[in-house]
């Protein structure tokens, strides 16, 4: 068993910061934190130079394979190309979970298509049990409610096992995201270059099978509950349909659209996730809660990428430098509080013993931070050759003992 040792820094456990703080582990899993200077006994020893050390980050929510594939409208790329350039983009990013959100909807052309989405998960499920992935990749599969003749497709899909999570969403405008159908029009007219008449078709067949998408959705959730996944809840607007969603078995709001409805989801005790770009830019794209009011008002538990896997660390950081918030709190934004969500039993987005051994190095360098290390499954997947990071050298074989704070964390 190869072992590795990464000291001489800030470590975040996913909890707490350790100052100065270290890490050893294998190839299966982290063996020990400890709190001090200087190397433990591993077969290498890595210092980085007073860098932060923290786990690897976990992406609940993102879009960006489709981004890859169609770069502009009508424009499209390979697919395995385009999953492996974004695999490789989110090693440095310092995401070692990523969960990519595949839409089975009502939309008929382009890679939102029933078609393009089972080819997609297809794909990444197979890419994902490759050497070649340096990543950890999973299916958000994301259940438009009008969407219904995909919904055989996303059964078969989740009785094989191929989906991780559900999230269920109602694009239908007068609600939700979409006010009105000028914002309806504004976001998909432009995004998939659509025609005023082929989105007042969609809108008109959305409308007649909202109903009926809302009573067949009941039968499908359950089967998810019965698989233990989480379930979320896309763009709630209202306490009523996040006690609709809770009902249903829902235990998550993701882009809640108003503050009234993430307030409502955490007394129905759900989780809310909101967008790390809407973070960064300070507003949300459609002028709905902005990421900053929510954590300001105690309502957030994590951050996703949504399309933007770049913005997913930077968020984390601008949160506890321009909003008085702490480091722990911040971090655990984009790390401990999405993997626990995720896969509790796994200790996902943690450092401690025999969680697994995905973590990143980050250089806080302003005004924007730096990924300087990835490591996925014990693997360096990215290094970006920072002078600052040396290599102590081999030394003798880690021999498993406990540590005041690895009992701590364990117990």
């Amino acid at each position: 068993m190869t072992t590795t040792c990464l000291h001489g820094g800030t470590l975040f456990d996913g909890r707490r910061l350790i100052r100065p703080g270290g890490v050893i582990f294998s190839r299966e899993e982290v063996l020990d934190v400890f709190q001090g200077r200087g190397s433990r006994v591993a077969d290498r020893a890595i210092d980085v130079g007073g860098m932060l050390i923290m786990p690897g980050l976990v992406d609940l929510h993102s879009d960006a394979l489709e981004k890859h594939i169609e770069m502009r409208p009508g424009v499209f790329f390979d697919p395995v190309f385009a999953l492996q350039s974004l695999d490789n983009r989110l090693a440095a990013c310092g995401v070692t979970r990523f969960c990519h959100a595949i839409t089975f909807g009502d939309e008929r052309s382009g890679v939102r298509s029933l078609e393009e989405a089972l080819r997609m998960v297809t794909l990444i499920r197979a890419f994902a049990g490759q050497a070649i992935s340096a990543v950890r990749h999973r299916i958000h599969a994301r259940y438009e409610i009008t969407g219904v003749d995909s919904l055989k497709v996303l059964q078969h899909l989740l009785h094989e096992g191929m989906i991780d999570m559900v999230s269920i969403m109602d694009h239908t405008p007068g609600q939700g995201q979409f006010k009105s159908f000028q914002a309806y029009k504004d976001y998909y007219g432009k995004t998939y270059a659509l025609s005023d008449a082929e989105l007042l078709e969609m809108v008109e067949r959305k409308k007649e099978k909202r109903s009926h998408g809302w009573e067949t959705v009941q039968d499908f959730l359950h089967q998810v509950q019965k698989r233990h996944l989480p379930i979320l809840s896309h763009d709630d607007d209202t306490e009523d349909k996040v006690a609709l969603v809770r009902e249903l078995g829902g235990t998550a709001s993701e882009f809640p659209v108003s503050l009234e409805a993430a307030a409502a989801s955490i007394r129905h005790k759900m989780k809310v996730f909101m967008g790390a770009p809407n973070m960064l830019r300070g507003r949300s794209t459609n002028g709905n809660l902005s990421a900053a009011e929510a954590i300001t008002h105690d309502l957030c538990h994590g951050l996703v990428s949504d399309y933007y896997p770049e913005s997913l660390l930077q968020a984390a950081f601008k949160v506890c430098r321009s909003m008085a918030q702490s480091k722990e709190k911040a971090l655990a934004l984009v790390s401990s509080g999405p993997g626990a969500y995720l896969d509790s039993r796994s200790g996902a987005g943690f450092l401690k013993p025999g969680a697994p051994a995905d973590l990143v190095v980050i250089a806080e360098t302003t005004p924007w931070v730096k990924t300087v290390q990835t490591w996925v499954g014990g693997s360096c997947v990215y290094n970006c050759g920072h002078p600052q990071v040396k290599m102590d050298g081999a030394i003798p074989s880690y021999v498993a003992r406990p540590s005041s704070i690895a009992m701590q964390l364990s117990g």
